[in-house]
């Protein structure tokens, strides 16, 4: 998937939770952490968002792990639990970051490559007849995402 579908991805995540689990201290920080989330494990991919943001760090991940390995695991978001739970961020930032982790794991899913969620195994857990990025279907769940923010955010705030 392209970094603007993990970004809407993450986005409608976050107003379905805020419809469904209630409100968080600081939404502000919350849905900047979605954002972030949402783009953070393509971070081992150089022509991602971040990737070309910060070209050293996708270079050495990319070349240590390879894409959608460790960045795109179940261990990556234990590791990420951990972390949080030993420095000290709010909250809101914390569960936005990892929300948007793990919806962007579940869009790689679907696509044809899938994802080595369990990593280091080498299971890789996907759809056989999965999305192409950038495709016809990625682009139909963009839309999705557009109305599912417009509905569950009227929900949310009116």
């Amino acid at each position: 998937m392209q970094g603007n579908t993990h970004i809407l991805g993450g986005i409608a995540t976050g107003t379905i939770y805020l419809h469904y689990v209630g409100p968080v201290d600081g939404e502000v920080l919350f849905f900047s952490g979605l954002m972030f989330g949402a783009l953070l494990p393509d971070i081992d991919h150089k022509s991602s968002k971040i990737g070309r943001a910060v070209p050293l760090i996708d270079n050495i991940i990319s070349s240590a792990f390879g894409h959608r390995t460790f960045t795109h695991s179940l261990l990556i978001l234990l590791l990420g639990y951990w972390l949080f739970q030993t420095i000290s961020l709010p909250v809101s930032l914390e569960l936005g970051i990892l929300l948007g982790m793990v919806n962007h794991i579940l869009l790689d899913m679907l696509t044809v490559d899938g994802v080595k969620f369990l990593w280091p195994f080498k299971v890789r857990v996907g759809i056989p007849v999965g999305v192409k990025s950038g495709g016809p279907f990625e682009q139909a769940l963009i839309v999705f995402f557009v109305i599912m923010i417009g509905y569950f955010g009227y929900q949310v705030y009116f």
